[in-house]
C-alpha cells in the first residue's frame, strides 16, 4: 500500500467501505509523554539536588557554629588559668608584704650592713617640738592675695 497523504491512512480492502481512521501521530504524543517525564525527572532531580545543599548549608552552619563555640570555651579556658595563677602571686607577694611590714625586721635589716645603718643611742638623739608652728607670720600671704586680687582687678577693667 501506497501512502499518499499522512493524514488520511486506509487499513484494509479497498472494495468494501473501507473504516477511515484518522491517522494519529503517535510519535508527537510519545514525544510529549517523554518530555513531560523527562521534565518530571528533571524536577526531581533539581529538589533532591536543591536539599542536598540546604542540608550541606545547615550543616556547615552548625559546625562553624560548634567550633565559634569550641574556640570561645578553650580562650575563657585559658583566661580562667591565668587568672587563678595571677590570683596565686597576689597572694604570694601579701605574703612577703607582711613579712616586710613587721619593725624588727627592718631593724634587723638595717641594723646588718645591708644598709649601713647604726642604732642611736639615748645620748645622740635629738627631740623636736613638732606642735610649735613653724610657717612665719601669714600677714605676709594675706598681703600678696591682696596685691595679686587688685592687679586682676585693673587687668579686668583694662582688657574689657
Amino acid at each position: 500500500m501506497i501512502v499518499m497523504d499522512e493524514g488520511n491512512m486506509v487499513n484494509g480492502n479497498t472494495v468494501l467501505q473501507p473504516e477511515y481512521k484518522p491517522y494519529k501521530k503517535h510519535g508527537s504524543d510519545i514525544r510529549k509523554k517523554k518530555n513531560i517525564n523527562r521534565q518530571a525527572k528533571v524536577k526531581k532531580k533539581l529538589k533532591v539536588l536543591l536539599s542536598i545543599c540546604v542540608f550541606f548549608i545547615i550543616g556547615l552552619t552548625l559546625i562553624y557554629r560548634y567550633s565559634v563555640i569550641y574556640n570561645m570555651q578553650t580562650e575563657l579556658n585559658s583566661l580562667e588559668s591565668n587568672i587563678s595563677s595571677i590570683n596565686k602571686q597576689n597572694e604570694n607577694l601579701t605574703v612577703e608584704l607582711v613579712k616586710y611590714d613587721n619593725l624588727e625586721y627592718i631593724e634587723k635589716n638595717a641594723a646588718n650592713s645591708r644598709m649601713g645603718m647604726i642604732v642611736p643611742d639615748k645620748g645622740n638623739a635629738v627631740y623636736v617640738n613638732l606642735n610649735r608652728p613653724i610657717i612665719k607670720a601669714q600677714s605676709d600671704l594675706d598681703e600678696a592675695k591682696k596685691q595679686k586680687g587688685i592687679l586682676d582687678k585693673l587687668k579686668q577693667l583694662i582688657w574689657r
